[in-house]
């Protein structure tokens, strides 16, 4: 006995882990950024959205971290991987069981009869033998309690690659909610830029229609003293019907927009109407953010760092494929007491036992085992070109940001020079129109040119603050 224990032992400790030992990838990755002018160092991302410095939209990504519902199933879906992880690692544990029976039974003589058959040569016959053996033929009560138990030793590693392939899946699972997590917070924020740009808007047509009904109101009194025509009051009315029927559009749009907030936040719709009541109309002004260079990505990105471990836990399934090739080797045990009456049933006499171990080899599988390992390499292969083509896609998503970023920049500065020189045009062409030196019709494309290119000017600056965070998500985004 000791000397079996001896030679489990040493078969336990002497067990190698057959299949491919995982390597990370390391992916070539350009020294800078082509559209990055300098390689600062990179922007620190954690809570990125505080340097809007924008009280409430801190308080609306922290009511989305904790509400959002597609966050919420990605906790779920990681506390079931981590739940799995720990079923994987129970397997190197031995299995122990209890168990406890009662059953009425009755052996037939017949077939006993027919396995002993007659015994010859003068000794006794199989019906003597059969009643010597006790209660054949008559029914009895069998009383049965014991234990179980089972210990199948790794000794090719097939138990640790399911582990190894499970700890991963939990990985990329943790690196997919933080995946969320970027997407939700720069979807929350996107949002909110939006709200604002919405009531820049709303405030800039009621002051121009404010502005409207004072040119209407300019223009009926000039007519009224012959200084004017009717057309111009006509088209001045026109004008001002055109700028009031914006107004439902936008209100619509920004109810939408809310609503889209307060789905994001898990809430339901006009759950946020009291809070949103007083929306700053200026689009808040965005951190700068600093990319740092291409080679952080791999750890920045958890798209990224997610598509590693899942490369991870392909690798470690191909080895757990091929311990399948060989031999298992399990130590199995069973004790207990066994009796036909409950009045002797726990006497040492009642006892059973039986130990020892059990090899199991593969001999005829239909090729079952190797089709497998052939599956596995082909996921482990899908599961590289996938890895290869997140991170391509990473360095991508960068470089647009950058060069949409430089390009919005640009596109800002030429609008704040229009608006500027249109709002000196609109103030030039009315006090003309005082003085008689220009038609009205001047005062009116003058006025329209200057708060239209206010509007162009507004858009632009939403799109470069909506780029930075495109920027952020495409950095990481702080998990």
């Amino acid at each position: 006995m000791a000397r079996f224990l001896f030679v489990c032992l040493g078969l336990l400790l002497s067990a190698c882990t057959v299949g491919p030992d995982y390597q990370a990838p390391k992916p070539k990755l350009p020294n800078a950024w082509l559209e990055a002018k300098t390689a600062a160092n990179p922007s620190e991302l954690t809570r990125w959205w505080y340097g809007f410095n924008d009280a409430k939209l801190n308080k609306l990504v922290a009511q989305a971290l904790q509400g959002n519902l597609d966050l919420k199933a990605a906790q779920m879906r990681l506390k079931a991987a981590r739940a799995q992880r720990e079923l994987s690692h129970a397997q190197s544990w031995p299995s122990i069981n209890a168990s406890t029976a009662y059953q009425r039974q009755r052996i037939s003589p017949n077939a006993l009869l027919g396995a002993l058959g007659s015994i010859q040569d003068g000794q006794s016959s199989s019906g003597d033998l059969l009643s010597s053996l006790g209660s054949i033929g008559t029914p009895f009560d069998l009383f049965q309690a014991g234990f179980d138990s089972s210990w199948e030793l790794d000794l090719f590693g097939g138990i640790k690659r399911q582990q190894q392939a499970a700890d991963a899946n939990a990985e990329a699972i943790v690196e997919n909610q933080h995946a969320i997590q970027v997407t939700l917070t720069a979807e929350v924020v996107t949002t909110y830029l939006r709200l604002t740009a919405l009531q820049a808007r709303l405030n800039i047509v009621n002051e121009r229609l404010q502005n409207q009904q004072e040119l209407y109101r300019f223009a009926k009194a000039s007519f009224e003293q012959g200084l004017t025509t009717a057309l111009d009051v006509q088209q001045t009315q026109a004008e001002l019907d055109a700028i009031a029927s914006t107004l439902p559009t936008l209100n619509s749009e920004s109810k939408n927009t809310r609503h889209a907030l307060t789905l994001l936040l898990g809430l339901t719709p006009g759950s946020l109407d009291q809070e949103l009541t007083t929306i700053p109309g200026t689009v808040p002004t965005p951190p700068t953010i600093q990319p740092g260079l291409p080679s952080e990505l791999l750890r920045r990105r958890p798209d990224i760092k997610q598509a590693e471990r899942s490369l991870a836990a392909a690798s470690a399934s191909i080895g757990a494929a091929v311990a399948e090739l060989f031999p298992k080797l399990s130590l199995t045990g069973v004790a207990g007491f066994q009796s036909q009456d409950l009045s002797n049933f726990a006497n040492l006499s009642s006892g059973f036992y039986g130990f020892g171990p059990r090899l199991s080899l593969p001999i005829f599988q239909a090729g079952r085992l190797l089709a497998n390992i052939d599956t596995q390499n082909a996921r482990y292969e899908e599961a590289l070109v996938t890895y290869n083509k997140t991170v391509l896609t990473a360095l991508t998503e960068v470089e647009n940001s950058l060069a949409s970023l430089q390009g919005k920049y640009q596109q800002q500065l030429l609008l704040d020079k229009t608006e500027h020189s249109a709002r000196q045009a609109a103030e030039t062409a009315k006090a003309y129109y005082q003085e008689g030196e220009t038609d009205w019709q001047n005062v009116l494309r003058s006025r329209s040119a200057w708060y239209d290119a206010r509007e162009q000017r507004l858009q632009s600056q939403l799109a470069w603050t909506t780029e930075h965070v495109a920027l952020v998500k495409a950095l990481g985004g702080g998990w």
